[in-house]
């Protein structure tokens, strides 16, 4: 068995078939779920969308499955589940695709934020009618990802595993060179987009890398792993998705 790759796309991205079709040469089981209201995926229950949703969606996937290895991507406002994932022992290694967080925002401008979009809902014909079937509800798009420097420091200084993080010119991060170096142990690479074959090309050459060096908890205990494990997985029991799984082997 190898190593198994978990790929949470970006909100408002048409879904995970891309990405499981560009990992086409990784060592193991590619898993790309369509998250809820993109390319038909149901939206969560009462349609109340959330950033944390792409977490309930993974934890379904992965409640009864047995992996000799487990690496998460998240691309864009998935980044923040990807991580919360990995502080809750569910992975080996994190990529990070434009996935740091940003842009920083205080409480205020949050709020002021959070208002908007709710007026946009409102006044939005489509965000209030059936979305298309295959297509994107646009609810899903009108979430506010981690907007919060102090959290997505914390974040970064506490990850347990080895972390690569790729930005591209469409990275929300402004500080994203000062984030990043407060990982523990990662990888920092800047690309021109998101093209998927040249990110999975990417990934593939790190984590091969990696294989070959023993993985460290940096600064979080497998003690405190477990315990954060225990954690999560008891706030998000509840959580549940429908997913699409592309095997990049088929």
């Amino acid at each position: 068995m190898g190593t198994d790759l978990l790929v949470l796309h970006d909100v408002g991205a048409p879904g995970g078939r891309e990405w499981a079709t560009a990992f086409i040469d990784w060592p193991g089981l590619v898993i790309a779920p369509d998250l809820p209201g993109h390319n038909g995926a149901p939206p969560p229950v009462g349609g109340n969308y959330e950033v944390g949703d792409a977490v309930y969606v993974a934890l379904d996937l992965l409640r009864n499955a047995t992996h000799e290895s487990l690496v998460v991507m998240g691309i864009g406002q998935s980044g923040a589940a990807a991580q919360t994932l990995a502080l809750g022992g569910r992975a080996d290694g994190v990529v990070l695709v434009d996935g740091l967080g940003g842009p920083w925002l205080d409480p205020h401008e949050v709020d002021v934020r959070e208002r908007e979009l709710r007026r946009r809902i409102a006044t939005t014909p489509d965000a209030l009618a059936e979305p298309p079937i295959d297509a994107i509800d646009l609810r899903a798009t009108m979430v506010l990802g981690a907007m919060k420097r102090d959290f997505a420091v914390r974040q970064a200084r506490s990850m347990p595993v080895p972390t690569l993080v790729i930005e591209t010119p469409a990275s929300p991060t402004p500080d994203s060179d000062m984030i990043a170096g407060e990982f523990a142990d990662a990888h920092a690479e800047r690309v021109g987009s998101r093209d998927a074959r040249g990110i999975a090309e990417l990934v593939n050459r790190w984590w091969a890398a990696r294989r070959c060096r023993p993985l460290r908890f940096g600064r979080v205990d497998a003690a405190d792993i477990v315990r954060r494990r225990a954690g999560i997985e008891g706030f998000l029991r509840s959580g549940s998705g429908s997913v699409q799984v592309g095997d990049a082997r088929n």
